[in-house]
């Protein structure tokens, strides 16, 4: 017979939950105030769930004991199992023997014996630990920590040990006479990272170590130290604070050694280092403000000691306002170009003021208008070009599509700027001109843009077949004005997404003027599984051949270059982006081709790019690359990756190569890697690095790396 139901007559310690008791058999001995339950017996306080084969429940001391069996599930879903359990204060306090504790994460504790205190606190004897999933075929973890004595501080959210020894494999690896790390439930906690080791052509052997310091919830910081036998050591100091408004961060870094110039010269001994911080505060509901610093003692430093691989760095202070559709931002910006060989000196941005408002669509006139305004002002050393400008644009756009199945898009654009330029580079190279100038100019532009979208439904897909032309019409200007300096407008680029754009040109500084016809098609197929094929195929006509686009930008004749793209997407491994632009006389002027192919057991993918020069961007010869990437899952939990960049240009050979073997379950990661740099060594990116990663979960830093192939980023190397 099943009996169950509440002790609440009995005289048990308060508690603000009920015990309850279940089982086959319940007896009740007045003399010895004990209560007995046998055979398939369960108790249960709030979250707590105590499981055995017989119970005894000591009224008198509030006690309970578990024979046979024992389970226990606490209210942190932790699972403890042994023979013998005894439970005194609501299950808080207790004695076991025989332990095996499943914590919630998966992971584990065994030990012969153990003490539990104020539900909080756990001592263990002849005890292990491990994060790996155990099987009963093969009870031996992956790797475990076996100590004379744990104890799981959960108020402290700490396990420490008392002669502890790793085992790995079933092999001892260390020992450390005392130990402790987090417990699983902590995600901050002070205490040593994972270490790294590796070799350098350029720093030598090389191991990396460091703190982690959990100064209070909302501060932390970390200090890392990474001796080198060639380069020195280098320290690294991170900080972060979180405040009711915002928050701040900074990153250090410093070493002393040998310096490489670009002179070839090398200058002993140096103190070197590097800054990097940012911040963000909550001014009001509307207005933000923030910062960010980035700043390093030569151009080397960052790239030689593995620290970022910018090539540009910019320091910049600003503030912006969000309200509905409008948005200001002023702010002052500082470059630095840590670029190899003599580059023009980056101007400051002192200052940029931007703000843009939108109205409501389908306002006026049936359309949305737009106003913006923007200041700007560049500032170089003494004696070179300083440019301060002011602008103003208004608009207005309105699409429609009518009961044919046309649609359109209506635009009407104009704008005034003001220039103030002094020492100017026009001046430098004819005298005759005066190097300070003020110039006012204005334009207007006038476009339609309309397409005819058919659609075709088949068995399980849909066809859509789109022909697009527009017309946009400017006054024609001066563009030969040797008053209005070109400092945002200079790279221009033609591609599928700017071929309908009013202005061909990038920035502000250069306005494309005349009367332009643009065309072209869109086709694609869309499966109803995800799969999909798309391509399109566009050209541009310019009735006056005024605007001053540099010769190589596709844009330089009445009749532009033919652009397209072709994109392709059939599965997570088996896609293809790949885009052309090519002359009047079917002369490549541009090719980028990124693919990826395979399955879940081995992928490729590849990216190639061919980019003919441009005048006036400093390109005199044409670029071209392609990279090469693999993935091969040999093994369960087991693969490799390997990567070449190749330079196809006037120049041509392997610039990069990596390969990398790797391993990661679900408690233990393992990477070594090798890479080749054949750059400069002045850069710092030059020579050959082995690195070597291992790591513990709830030990070490884990994370398992992210085996996915996927498709990199279009962008120009």
């Amino acid at each position: 017979m099943l009996l169950s139901g509440p002790l609440a007559a009995q005289p048990i310690k308060p508690s603000n939950d009920p015990v309850n008791f279940q089982a086959k058999q319940l007896s009740h001995d007045d003399a010895a105030q004990t209560v007995t339950a046998i055979g398939d017996v369960e108790l249960t306080q709030g979250q707590k769930i105590l499981r055995a084969d017989k119970m005894v429940y000591h009224l008198d001391t509030d006690t309970v004991q578990a024979i046979g069996n024992v389970s226990l599930m606490d209210d942190e879903g932790d699972v403890h199992f042994a023979e013998y359990v005894e439970l005194t204060k609501d299950m808080k306090n207790g004695f076991v023997q025989g332990l095996l504790s499943l914590l919630a994460d998966g992971s584990r504790f065994t030990a012969t014996e153990g003490r539990r205190q104020n539900g909080t606190k756990t001592t263990m004897t002849d005890a292990a630990y491990t994060a790996c999933h155990v099987c009963e075929a093969d009870p031996r973890p992956l790797w475990q920590i076996k100590a004379d004595k744990v104890v799981h501080d959960e108020t402290d959210h700490s396990v420490s040990y008392k002669n502890a020894r790793l085992e790995f494999a079933g092999v001892p690896l260390a020992f450390a006479p005392i130990f402790s790390h987090a417990d699983p439930s902590v995600k901050r906690k002070s205490g040593f990272l994972r270490p790294t080791a590796g070799f350098s052509s350029r720093l030598g052997t090389f191991a990396q170590g460091g703190y982690y310091w959990n100064i209070r919830p909302d501060m932390d910081a970390t200090l890392q130290l990474k001796p080198t036998t060639l380069e020195g050591v280098l320290a690294q100091l991170q900080w972060r604070e979180r405040f009711k408004n915002g928050r701040i961060e900074f990153d250090f870094s410093g070493a002393k050694s040998d310096r490489k110039e670009e002179d070839g010269t090398t200058t002993q001994s140096v103190s070197r280092g590097s800054v990097f911080g940012n911040g963000l505060f909550d001014l009001s509901s509307t207005w933000r403000a923030g910062f960010n610093l980035q700043r390093v003692s030569d151009k080397e430093f960052l790239r030689l000691y593995d620290i970022s691989k910018q090539n540009v760095l910019d320091s910049d202070i600003y503030a912006e306002r969000f309200s509905g559709r409008n948005y200001t931002r002023m702010s002052a910006i500082v470059f630095e170009d840590v670029r190899l060989g003599p580059r023009p000196k980056q101007p400051d941005v002192l200052p940029m003021l931007d703000s843009r408002f939108l109205g409501e669509p389908a306002g006026f006139l049936g359309g949305r208008w737009t106003l913006g305004g923007n200041l700007l002002g560049l500032r170089r050393e003494a004696s070179a070009q300083d440019v301060h400008r002011a602008s103003l644009d208004l608009g207005w756009q309105r699409r429609d599509i009518f009961s044919s199945g046309i649609a359109s898009l209506i635009s009407l654009q104009g704008r005034g700027d003001f220039y103030d330029v002094r020492q100017s580079d026009a001046a430098k190279l004819n005298p005759l001109l005066d190097p300070d100038t003020q110039k006012l100019r204005g334009m207007g532009v006038a476009s339609a843009v309309f397409s005819y979208p058919l659609v075709r439904r088949m068995s399980d897909m849909q066809l859509v077949v789109e022909p697009i032309a527009g017309v946009s019409v400017s006054p024609l200007i001066d563009e030969n004005d040797t008053d209005i300096p070109n400092e945002d407008s200079i790279d221009t680029e033609l591609d599928a997404n700017n071929l309908f754009s009013d202005n061909r040109f990038p920035g502000i500084d250069r306005q494309e003027d005349g009367a332009r016809a643009n065309y072209g098609v869109r086709i694609g197929g869309y499966g109803d599984n995800g799969r999909y094929a798309k391509a399109f195929i566009g050209h541009s006509y310019r009735f006056q051949n005024d605007a001053a686009f540099p010769t190589g930008s596709g844009l330089e004749n009445h009749s532009s270059d033919v652009v397209g793209q072709i994109d392709v997407g059939l599965s997570k491994y088996l896609n293809g982006d790949y885009r052309f632009q090519v002359d009047n006389n079917l002369t490549v002027r541009r090719h980028e081709l990124q693919a990826v192919v395979g399955n879940d057991t081995i992928s490729a993918d590849t990216r190639y790019i061919y980019i003919d020069n441009i005048a006036g961007t400093g390109f005199t010869e044409p670029r071209q690359q392609v990279e090469f990437g693999g993935k091969y899952h040999f093994k369960t939990n087991w693969w490799v990756t390997g990567d070449t960049l190749t330079d196809m240009g006037e120049e041509p050979g392997l610039r990069k190569a990596s390969f990398s073997l790797n391993y990661a379950d679900e408690c233990f990661s393992f990477t070594a890697e090798g890479v080749r740099n054949l750059l400069t060594d002045v850069s710092g990116d030059g020579g050959t690095v082995l690195l070597m990663r291992v790591g513990f979960k709830n030990i070490g830093e884990f994370s398992a790396p992210n085996i996915q192939l996927t498709t990199r980023d279009s962008t120009t190397p």
